[in-house]
C-alpha cells in the first residue's frame, strides 16, 4: 500500500526524475564495463584478488586526530579505528551507511526505526559513539566540516533537538576509507566533537571503477504483513583524468525500499452503535491497519571528488554531493467513531500517509600547496544546504467538518551551512626532541542558518464542526490532522548566527618512544554561544616496540543548535481542563526566547560543555596481532534536552495570568542536566595464514559504557512550589538505562581460493525502557544476532554474494508493560521495543552482484 502511494499521482514528477537520471547513470557505467569486459583476458583460473598494496597502505594512515601531520593507526596518540570502502561494500546494504557502522565499531551507536515511528526519525536516525547522538559527534569529509539537516534527529527516547549530518546522504560507493576518532576533539576541529570524530575520504584514482546492485527482503513476518521491506539498491562509481596530474572520481547510490510494519490486529469498537448495538461490520473491517515503521524510500546520491595542479606548489580540489530522497510511510489508524474522523469522508476510518520529500547538496572548493615561505597551505570554502517538505496524504482535518480536504501540507524546513577554512603547518627543529616540532595553526568562519515554515492553513484551521449523530452528537471534532503535530504561523521562525574561530595545535615526538600533543582553539558566536576556549592534551609513550600506552585530556564543548533555539509546534485537541470545562486547547512547543516559555521559566540556552579523559595501550605481541584497549570518562555540564510537558493546576494559573489561557501543556528546550560517562573500548585483531587453505582474518571488538545523570537543574523560580519537574523519569531513564551497556561482536574473514566468507557474531546487553511510572516500565534482555555473507569471484572483476543480516531472524523481547501492552491491544501497534540496540523488524537476506573495472 506505501509504495503504490509512493508513485501516485502527484510524485510521478520526482518518480521520473530519479528513475531517469538513475538509468542514464546504469547506461554511462555499462558502457565502461563493456569495453573492459571486451579487452579481459581469460580468468579460468583466477583466485580470490588480492589485496592491493594502496589499498593497505590507506588502512593504516590516518590524518585525523593531529592537525600537525598524518600518523599510522599504530602510532596514533588517540584510539582511530579505519573502515576502507571495501569493507563498507562487503555489508549487506540492507539498512545505511551508519548500520554498517554499528557492526563493525564496538562503540558507535546508531538509533534504530521505532516500531511506532512516522517522523523524520525513520529517515534520518541519529547515530554516533560512546551512546552520544549525532549532535555530539562531528563529520568531516575530506577533512571538511559536514552540513546538518534541516530536521532535528532523536537520540533513543530522549529529545535533545540537535541537528546532525546524515551519512546516508553520501554514496557509499564514493568512499574510499572512513577514519573514525573515538575520542574527544573540539580542540581541534570545533563543536560537535565531544565523543568523537568520523572523516570521511572519498576515493580519489583517476581509472577503474566498479558496479554493484543488491537485491533482498525481510524475513516473513505474518500472512497480515503486505510489505517486507523488499529493497533494490545499485552503486557505481569510476575515475577520469583531469588534466595532465589531475584526476575526477564519480559515484552514485540508488536505492529503492519497500516499507515495513509490525502491527498486531487492533481491539475494541470500530463504529458508533447503532440503537444501542454493535455495528454489524464490527465483525468484517480489517482489523491489522497500523502503518507506522519503517518507511518507503526512493533515493538517489551523487558525489565526485576532483584535484587538479595548477603549478608545481599549488593544487586545485573539489568535492561535492547531492542527495534527493522521498519517503513515505503511515500513521495510526482512527476509527469511525471517533472525533478524528468525518462518517461522509471516512466511513470506515483511517490510517493516514506522511510523505517526506528532501533535497541535499554540499559543494567544496580549495586551493592547497606547500611552498608559502616553508608552510603547507589550504584555502577552502564549502556550502551545505538541506530542504525538507512534509506533506501528509488520506488526512482530515474533522472540524471542517464534510468541507475538509484529504491532502494537506504539513511544514517546510530548511537550514545551510557556509564554512570557510585557513590551514597552515610546518615542522620546526628546535632541537627538543628526534623529531621537528609539527606546528598547524588556522582559522575558521562559518554561517548558518535556519528556517521552518507552515505550508497550509487549512490544516490547523478550526472549522468548528460538530458531530450531529453517532456515539459522538454533539461533540465538537478534534481540530487539526490526525497525527501530526503542526507549525502555526506563531510557531515560524528563520533565524541565523556566525561563529569565527582560531586554532593551534602542536605535536613532538620528544624522545625515540615519547610523543606529547597539545591543542588549543578559542570560538565566539555572535548567539548566546558566546566565547569558548577548549584545550586538549595528549601523549603516547612507547615502553617497548610492541607495547605502548597513550592517553588524553581535553576539554570540549557543543554549541546549541538552531532548531533548539527556534523550534516551535502546536496541537490542538478537545478535552477538559483542569476544571473539567471542555474546549479546544493547545499543546505547544516553543522556542527558549518565546514569551509563552519566558512565562515558565525559560531562559537562553547555553552551550553544553565536556571534559574527556582517556589511557589506553596498544599491543601487538606478534607479527598481524593487534591488541588496543582504551578506557574513558565522559563528563557533560548544562546538557539540552525537551523539557517534559509542562501541565496542571499551577502551570495553567501562569499561563492565564500571562494571557494564555487556551493553552493546556508546554514544554521548550532548556539546559536540563549533567552527566558522566564512562566505559572501555577493546579492539583485537590476528590475521591468520592457512597455508593451502587461504586466510583467516579474526577481530573482536567490545564496548563498555555506562552513563549516570549527576545533576538536574533546579526548577526556575516561576515553577517552584507547584509540583512540577522540567525533568521527568522517563527522560532520566532514556539517557541513563536506554543503551545496552555491553556491546560485543567476534568477526571473521575467510578468504580461499574464489570464495570470500564473512561472518559476524554481536551480542547487545540488555536494556530498560522506562515510562512515568514502575508500572510502565519494560525490560529487554540480551540478545545474540549473527550476520554472514559468502562470495563467490567468478572472475578476477566479477563477483557474486549472498549473504543475511540477522541470519536467525531475532527479535528483541515483547514489551513487558501492562499499560502499554494494554494500549497496543487497543490501536494494533507493535509489541517490540522502540529501544532495540539492533531493531525490531526481523532478519534480512539478500543477493548482490558486482563487477570492477
Amino acid at each position: 500500500m506505501l509504495q503504490e502511494k509512493l508513485t501516485q499521482p502527484d510524485s510521478k514528477l520526482w518518480h521520473f526524475k530519479i528513475s531517469q537520471l538513475h538509468q542514464a547513470i546504469i547506461l554511462v557505467l555499462s558502457c565502461g564495463v563493456a569495453s573492459v569486459l571486451y579487452a579481459a583476458e581469460d580468468t579460468s583460473n583466477t583466485s580470490v584478488p588480492t589485496e592491493d598494496k594502496d589499498v593497505k597502505q590507506l588502512e593504516s594512515v590516518v590524518v585525523v586526530g593531529n592537525r600537525g601531520g598524518i600518523r599510522t593507526v599504530t602510532e596514533s596518540p588517540a584510539p582511530v579505528d579505519i573502515i576502507s570502502g571495501e569493507q563498507l561494500l562487503k555489508q549487506g546494504n540492507s539498512v545505511a551507511l551508519q548500520d554498517i557502522l554499528a557492526k563493525l565499531i564496538p562503540s558507535f551507536k546508531v538509533d534504530t526505526i521505532k516500531s511506532w515511528t512516522n517522523s523524520y526519525s525513520a529517515v534520518a536516525r541519529s547515530a554516533g559513539l560512546r551512546s552520544f547522538g549525532g549532535g555530539h559527534t562531528l563529520v568531516l569529509v575530506n577533512g571538511k566540516r559536514r552540513h546538518v539537516g534541516a530536521q532535528y534527529v532523536t537520540n533513543g527516547s530522549i529529545i535533545e533537538g540537535y541537528q546532525a549530518a546524515d551519512l546516508n546522504l553520501i554514496p557509499i560507493s564514493a568512499i574510499a576509507r572512513i577514519e573514525v576518532l573515538r575520542d574527544g576533539a573540539a580542540a581541534q576541529y570545533g563543536s560537535d566533537a565531544i565523543s568523537g570524530v568520523i572523516n570521511i575520504v572519498l576515493k580519489s584514482t583517476d581509472h577503474g571503477g566498479s558496479l554493484t546492485s543488491t537485491y533482498g527482503g525481510r524475513a516473513h513476518y505474518s500472512d497480515h504483513e503486505k510489505q517486507n521491506g523488499e529493497t533494490y539498491q545499485t552503486n557505481g562509481d569510476f575515475g577520469l583524468p583531469l588534466g595532465q596530474e589531475g584526476f575526477i572520481h564519480f559515484a552514485y547510490d540508488y536505492k529503492n525500499q519497500d516499507a515495513v510494519t509490525r502491527a498486531a490486529a487492533a481491539s475494541g469498537q470500530f463504529y458508533s452503535t447503532i440503537n444501542g448495538q454493535p455495528d454489524p461490520r464490527e465483525t468484517t473491517i480489517d482489523r491489522w491497519n497500523y502503518r507506522a515503521g519503517i518507511p518507503s524510500v526512493e533515493a538517489l546520491n551523487l558525489a565526485y571528488n576532483a584535484e587538479l595542479p595548477l603549478t608545481d606548489q599549488a593544487i586545485l580540489y573539489s568535492n561535492s554531493t547531492a542527495g534527493w530522497r522521498k519517503a513515505v510511510t503511515g500513521l495510526g489508524f482512527r476509527r469511525a467513531n471517533s472525533i478524528y474522523i468525518v462518517d461522509e469522508i471516512y466511513p470506515d476510518g483511517v490510517a493516514p500517509i506522511m510523505k517526506l520529500d528532501e533535497s541535499d547538496f554540499q559543494t567544496v572548493w580549495g586551493i592547497k600547496g606547500d611552498q608559502l615561505w616553508g608552510w603547507s597551505w589550504d584555502i577552502s570554502t564549502s556550502y551545505g544546504k538541506n530542504i525538507l517538505d512534509t506533506t501528509t496524504t488520506d488526512n482530515i482535518n474533522a472540524s471542517l467538518g464534510t468541507n475538509s480536504p484529504t491532502n494537506f501540507g504539513l511544514q517546510k524546513y530548511e537550514a545551510y551551512q557556509w564554512v570557510n577554512n585557513l590551514d597552515f603547518k610546518k615542522s620546526f627543529d628546535i632541537g627538543l626532541g628526534v623529531n621537528p616540532l609539527s606546528v598547524a595553526w588556522g582559522l575558521d568562519y562559518r554561517k548558518e542558518g535556519w528556517s521552518i515554515k507552515a505550508t497550509d492553513a487549512l490544516a490547523y484551521a478550526d472549522g468548528g464542526y460538530v458531530f450531529n449523530s453517532g456515539d459522538n452528537a454533539g461533540t465538537k471534532a478534534n481540530v487539526g490532522l490526525i497525527g501530526v503535530a503542526l507549525v502555526q504561523p506563531d510557531d515560524e521562525a528563520d533565524i541565523d548566527r556566525s561563529n569565527t574561530a582560531a586554532y593551534l595545535d602542536l605535536g613532538l615526538d620528544a624522545t625515540q618512544n615519547w610523543f606529547v600533543g597539545l591543542a588549543g582553539r578559542f570560538e565566539h558566536y555572535d548567539d548566546s554561544s558566546g566565547n569558548t576556549f577548549n584545550g586538549k592534551l595528549t601523549s603516547r609513550y612507547a615502553i617497548t616496540p610492541n607495547l605502548a600506552v597513550r592517553g588524553t585530556v581535553s576539554s570540549g564543548f557543543v554549541a546549541p543548535s538552531l532548531v533548539q533555539q527556534g523550534y516551535g509546534t502546536t496541537t490542538v485537541g478537545y478535552g477538559p481542563d483542569v476544571n473539567g470545562i471542555y474546549a479546544n486547547r493547545k499543546s505547544k512547543l516553543v522556542r527558549p526566547d518565546a514569551t509563552l516559555a519566558q512565562a515558565l521559566g525559560a531562559e537562553e540556552l547555553k552551550p553544553t560543555k565536556s571534559k574527556n579523559y582517556s589511557l589506553g595501550l596498544t599491543f601487538s605481541p606478534f607479527d598481524k596481532f593487534n591488541i588496543a584497549i582504551d578506557a574513558y570518562r565522559i563528563d557533560l555540564k548544562d546538557r539540552i534536552a525537551q523539557t517534559s510537558a509542562l501541565s496542571g493546576s499551577g502551570v495553567s494559573a501562569i499561563l492565564a495570568a500571562n494571557g494564555f489561557s487556551d493553552i493546556q501543556t508546554v514544554q521548550y528546550f532548556a539546559n536540563l542536566f549533567d552527566t558522566q560517562t564512562t566505559g572501555v573500548d577493546v579492539v583485537i585483531d590476528y590475521t591468520q595464514q592457512l597455508q593451502n587453505y587461504g586466510r583467516l582474518r579474526w577481530n573482536l571488538g567490545f564496548n563498555y559504557n555506562e552513563t549516570k545523570i549527576t545533576g538536574i537543574a533546579d526548577n526556575p523560580e516561576e515553577l517552584q512550589g507547584i509540583n512540577v519537574n522540567r525533568v521527568g523519569r522517563a527522560a532520566i531513564g532514556a539517557v541513563t538505562v536506554a543503551n545496552p551497556k555491553t556491546k560485543l561482536t567476534l568477526g571473521t574473514n575467510w578468504q580461499y581460493q574464489k570464495f570470500d566468507i564473512n561472518t559476524r557474531l554481536s551480542r547487545y546487553g540488555s536494556v530498560i525502557s522506562r515510562g512515568a511510572t514502575a508500572a510502565t516500565d519494560s525490560y529487554y534482555g540480551a540478545k545474540w544476532i549473527v550476520d554472514v555473507d559468502a562470495t563467490y569471484h567468478l572472475t578476477d572483476n566479477l563477483s557474486v554474494t549472498l549473504g543475511a543480516d540477522n541470519l536467525f531472524n531475532t527479535y528483541p523481547d515483547e514489551t513487558t508493560s501492562a499499560v502499554i501492552l494494554a494500549s497496543g491491544d487497543i490501536s494494533g501497534g507493535s509489541k517490540y521495543p522502540n529501544i532495540s540496540p539492533f531493531g525490531s523488524y526481523g532478519g534480512y537476506y539478500y543477493g548482490r552482484i558486482s563487477y570492477r573495472f
